[in-house]
């Protein structure tokens, strides 16, 4: 039978302080007695079971759930649940005391809503509440000095009058932290943002904190010994990233990462990010972490040189997905030197090509594809035997573009200054898939070498012009003979290559050997405007002698072009920077290139903006 009248519920308080005012409302007596009296005891308060809750309820006349809104009800092992959420038992704050000085004293007066009760606080059990609300000051905070101390009754607890004044005099200023109102408006049924609430409220708030001590506080402090003070701090900081989800979270983990850069030290991502890397990786309790465990995982998988098959936070990595210039120097056996040059110089790092730095890293299979590529690459010196043509033509072949180097922009060296094996096989294919195949040839052909001399015309352009399919008669006897197999006509040149020059054009090839970029570049070009609109490069078409429709520009317009434009290869060199601190300084500038490096292989800028 319940105890009548009913006692109202003041907002906020905890069961054990509701029942020490019930004890002296309906019987004048101390709670101790009181529990007695009723036949529960001081653990069944403080931990109550569902069960526990009912009883309490059929005798204060009070409802269930408010009462488990008073309390952290047990939740099986280890387990807790306050307000519908169910947290683990570290959330609840049990093992300390903790009280507002100031709160206290406006209890004890007597024409308080506790009629001079003090009030215990059910908020002040939680962990991440560190700072009273309404007054502004850090709550006072102890281990609990005897077990009876659990129970939390204020009169015992905490200090008289006198000192509890002493209390609010001596105490830090401090405004609740984000994380703390985000914790109370949660338990008071408020949601948002989503990426917190989609996990367990205790789960979410160590995130946050976690994330917050190594931005706010530094990456290997003693957790042990950190204050109120800098606790609240760090769930304010933390808060404000994972406020804004994985995204947030990972602008946070890029700050402590510039600023491990920053001061110059190098080492992987525990170093980096000391306790919460320790706290992910070697936590043996079996608790879960939440959801900034995926995103911390990721951001160090894109971050540091993990090896596939290294457990990461319980889970082996699939695939490594980024490179240092060591880590991949290791792999592959190449001078990190080397790798450094050929990453930034193939534009997968941006960086100084000279200037190697442990902490740069670049992606895993594009810069293990590039290594691949320079291991198998051919030296321009032994390009002629590859090919079967002479030193010359190998050298044109490669200064004309037609074969790349590895790396086409910057200071090449050593191996760097090869080409492809690839790369010169798909031009001895293109080359030799405009001709013929024949078992006897057609009477006045010659080899391209011998055509060019008969004909007059340089071989790059006769070249070409078999590229573009300018001539009738274009045939191959003998594969195995590469280019000295191909088998032109110098009268079919002269006619040709004499019409197109009368016509002011090139094809597509010439032009990307004249503006220095690829065939793909050419075509971007012809699609960008200028600032007023105008166009860079035009194209035209004409039908070759196969009858094919091909694509033929302006010589005028890109002599123009070259006119007005520089590569900022060419620019930096010229001034003896690299070409990362020459677009640094454009950039600051505000002077930007005409369109992405990706459109046109290369980043061109306008003179005229670069001489104001």
């Amino acid at each position: 039978m319940a105890l009548h009248p009913v006692l109202p519920v003041i907002e906020g308080e905890s069961l054990s302080t509701y029942l020490t005012r019930a004890a002296w409302f309906h019987g004048g007596r101390d709670v101790y007695g009181f529990l007695s009296f009723i036949e529960l005891s001081r653990q069944d308060v403080i931990a109550p079971t569902e069960s526990v809750l009912a009883r309490i309820s059929s005798l204060t006349g009070l409802d269930p759930a408010t009462l488990a809104g008073m309390t952290f009800v047990r939740h099986g092992d280890r387990m807790r649940s306050i307000r519908g959420e169910v947290v683990h038992a570290e959330f609840a704050n049990l093992d300390q005391t903790t009280f507002c000085p100031a709160c206290l004293l406006e209890d004890g007066r007597p024409d308080s809503s506790s009629g001079g009760i003090r009030i215990g606080r059910v908020a002040w059990q939680i962990e991440a509440v560190r700072s009273c609300p309404k007054h502004g000051i850090g709550l006072q905070r102890r281990k609990n000095v005897s077990h009876s101390e659990k129970f939390q009754l204020m009169s015992e607890v905490a200090p008289d009058d006198r000192g509890l004044e002493a209390l609010v005099a001596s105490s830090e200023r401090r405004e609740p932290s984000a994380l703390q109102d985000y914790v109370l408006r949660r338990l008071g049924g408020t949601t948002g943002p989503g990426w917190l609430d989609g996990q367990p409220i205790d789960l979410a708030v160590r995130g946050c904190e976690m994330l917050g001590v190594v931005v706010s506080v530094g990456t290997h402090p003693d957790l042990r010994k950190l204050t109120q003070g800098q606790w609240s701090q760090a769930g304010e900081t933390g808060y404000r990233f994972a406020c804004r989800g994985g995204e947030g979270i990972r602008e946070g983990l890029q700050l402590v990462f510039d600023r491990f850069v920053r001061e110059g030290k190098t080492g992987g991502p525990q170093k980096a990010l000391g306790r919460l890397y320790q706290w992910l990786q070697f936590r043996s309790d079996g608790k879960p972490f939440g959801s900034i465990r995926g995103v911390v995982r990721e951001f160090i998988l894109d971050t540091f040189p993990i090896e596939a098959g290294t457990d990461l936070f319980g889970e082996p990595v699939d695939r490594q997905r980024v490179h240092s210039c060591h880590s991949l120097a290791r792999k592959t056996g190449e001078h990190p030197k080397t790798i450094n040059r050929a990453v930034v110089l193939a534009g997968l790092l941006d960086a100084d090509p000279m200037v190697m730095r442990a902490n740069q890293t670049f992606d895993a299979d594009r810069a293990e594809a590039l290594v691949r590529r320079i291991q198998d690459s051919i030296p321009v010196s032994k390009l002629p035997a590859h090919l079967n043509c002479n030193r010359v033509q190998a050298q044109q072949l490669v200064w004309s573009g037609h074969i790349p180097r590895l790396v086409e922009d910057g200071d090449q060296r050593g191996v760097l200054k090869s080409v492809a094996r690839e790369d010169a096989d798909a031009f001895l294919n293109r080359l030799l898939g405009q001709a013929t195949r024949v078992e006897a040839l057609s009477p006045g052909l010659h080899d391209i070498v011998a055509a060019a001399e008969i004909s007059r015309w340089p071989v790059m352009d006769i070249l070409d012009g078999i590229l573009e399919g300018l001539f009738p008669t274009v045939e191959v006897l003998d594969p195995e003979l590469k280019f000295k197999g191909i088998m032109v006509a110098p009268d079919e040149i002269r006619v040709a290559l004499s019409q197109q020059k009368a016509d002011g054009c090139i094809g597509i090839d010439a032009a990307a050997r004249m503006l220095g970029m690829n065939t793909f570049g050419v075509s971007t070009l012809v699609k960008l405007r200028g600032r007023a609109g105008e166009v860079y490069l035009t194209e035209r078409f004409v039908t070759n002698a196969k009858g094919v429709q091909t694509r033929v520009f302006v010589e005028a317009e890109i002599e123009t072009f070259l006119r007005d434009h520089v590569r900022l290869a060419d620019f930096a060199a010229a001034r003896s920077f690299s070409v990362k601190m020459m677009k640094r300084k454009l950039d600051a500038k505000g002077i930007g290139p005409i369109a992405s490096c990706y459109g046109l292989g290369r980043l061109y800028y306008r003179k005229a903006d670069l001489q104001a």
